[in-house]
């Protein structure tokens, strides 16, 4: 898929600050445009499946993903959709625009819309706690699908399983700040690299070069290391979730209420490519006013 910054689907509110309806043509798949004049504020939808209703918060300080979504759930985009792969203490995922009315035993979730979202990843203040609702993404760290969504069951875990977490999740962190303290000088550290090594002189200044920029890079990271909060060691300890996925893919919402329809997915027969092996099908979501939460 490819990965293209295009201008963020607008939409239409059902709330104090709405908007009447764009005029704009609908584009793949039937999205169409709305005036982009969203609420700076939590909203919520609710998701009516073929196994029970599911009521989801959509979180304020998410607003690209918050937006996007509301978009495609205003123009339909979901409705007659089914929940493609499930995994019973991990996730259920939808959001294939193929996947509405498959034949029994197709692979799916390989079909995207044309864009990507840029991450709203924020490990501090969301984490994919049972009832996460969650970008899936092909390039995680770096953006997320434009359509497909996991909601996240999940297993208890144990502090040790946190602590290694951390431990990945923070030379993550370093790599990333190496690499982005690097690329102004791509240019003169590939020269040097292809000089190295045919010149002794010329490998030293690569190693002097790539020694700086560690240093930098531990001067840049020094009080910065990330690690889970009480309130969350303590949801991951008694709830459940899934700690792995965290850093690596944006929360940008919760179940409020049916995480037990959720879990009665999650738990369902399925087949060689995760798919249920009885169709659970999203029947539609619709856009709560701010006031019906």
């Amino acid at each position: 898929m490819k990965s293209l910054y295009l201008p963020l689907l607008a939409l239409l509110l059902v709330c104090a600050c709405s908007a009447p309806q764009g005029e704009a043509p609908a584009g793949e798949f039937g999205i169409r445009e709305l005036n982009d004049s969203s609420p700076d504020c939590d909203q919520y939808v609710l998701m009516q499946t073929s196994m029970g209703d599911i009521k989801i918060k959509l979180y304020k300080d998410a607003p690209l993903h918050r937006k996007n979504f509301v978009n495609l759930v205003m123009n339909g985009f979901y409705d007659g959709q089914l929940f493609f792969r499930v995994s019973q203490g991990f996730m259920i995922q939808a959001g294939d625009p193929k996947s509405r009315g498959a034949a029994k035993g197709v692979k799916l979730g390989t079909t995207e819309v044309s864009y990507n979202v840029p991450m709203e990843i924020d490990v501090e203040k969301r984490w994919h706690k049972r009832g996460a609702l969650s970008a899936a993404s092909l390039k995680p760290g770096i953006s997320s699908s434009g359509c497909q969504f996991y909601i996240i069951t999940g297993k208890k875990v144990y502090d040790k399983n946190l602590d290694a977490h951390e431990v990945k999740y923070n030379k993550t962190l370093r790599r990333l700040m190496y690499e982005n303290l690097q690329k102004p000088y791509a240019d003169k550290i590939n020269k040097l690299y292809a000089e190295s090594k045919k010149s002794a002189q010329k490998k030293r200044e690569l190693n002097d070069m790539i020694h700086m920029f560690s240093e930098k890079t531990d001067s840049a990271m020094a009080g910065k290391k990330w690690s889970y909060t009480k309130e969350q060691r303590r949801g991951y300890k008694e709830e459940g979730g899934a700690f792995h996925l965290d850093g690596y893919y944006t929360v940008f919402g919760e179940v409020i209420e049916g995480i037990e329809v959720v879990e009665a997915i999650s738990a369902v027969d399925f087949d060689v490519h995760e798919r249920p092996l009885k169709d659970v099908v999203i029947k539609k979501v619709t856009l709560l006013p701010n006031g019906d939460k």
